[in-house]
């Protein structure tokens, strides 16, 4: 008797086993909500990865050069590069005021509607080196809307000027050069705004 009851205790465990198993599967299927066999899991994100993960920011240096004013005087050329002054080195993207140009009667002019996208402007000004008048002192305004925001001058023997302006509420940048019709070309070298836009279509 005692030799055939431990005889059967191997086959009530392996029995209580199997039963476990079966309820360990049960349950996990109804937690894990897998009503649809054919449906994957979705993925959940923890609250620690969505705070690693900032979102990306859209704000970036913008080529004026590259986009159409709303608003332009007849003088204002767009080149590819230009020269200014004693600077050795081409600032890549350049505007030149060609045409005499005055503050009454503004020529040398281009308008572009930032919109208050963009909170910065920065642009070398002076006499384009290239310039077969070498005579004159070329006055640069920087407007924004209707406020002269800066004004610099400059000679064809000086050096590229850099001018940053703050247009952070600025719906309308306008670059107006002023210039006299004998006078060395004006000219602006790489003017270009920090926006969270671009600031206008693409010429």
């Amino acid at each position: 008797m005692t030799s055939g009851g431990a005889g059967h205790k191997p086959g009530k465990w392996i029995v209580a086993a199997a039963l476990a198993i079966v309820l360990v599967v049960g349950v996990s299927l109804v937690v894990g909500g897998a009503l649809n066999p054919d449906e994957a899991p979705a993925t959940v994100l923890t609250t620690s990865a969505v705070e690693a993960a900032p979102p990306p920011s859209s704000e970036d240096w913008y080529d004026l050069t590259t986009y159409a004013p709303v608003e332009a005087g007849t003088g204002l050329e767009f080149v590819p590069s230009v020269s200014i002054g004693v600077g050795r080195e081409p600032l890549s993207g350049g505007l030149r005021g060609t045409a005499g140009s005055s503050a009454a009667q503004p020529v040398n002019f281009g308008t572009w509607q930032t919109a208050s996208r963009c909170t910065r402007l920065s642009v070398w000004v002076g006499k384009d080196a290239a310039s077969s008048q070498r005579d004159g002192v070329g006055q640069f305004v920087i407007k924004a809307d209707e406020t002269e925001a800066a004004t610099r001058q400059a000679g064809i023997d000086d050096a590229p000027q850099h001018v940053e302006v703050d247009i952070s509420d600025v719906d309308r940048l306008t670059l107006l050069d002023v210039r006299a019709g004998r006078d060395a070309v004006n000219a602006w070298g790489t003017p270009r705004v920090f926006c969270a836009a671009p600031p206008g279509r693409t010429r």
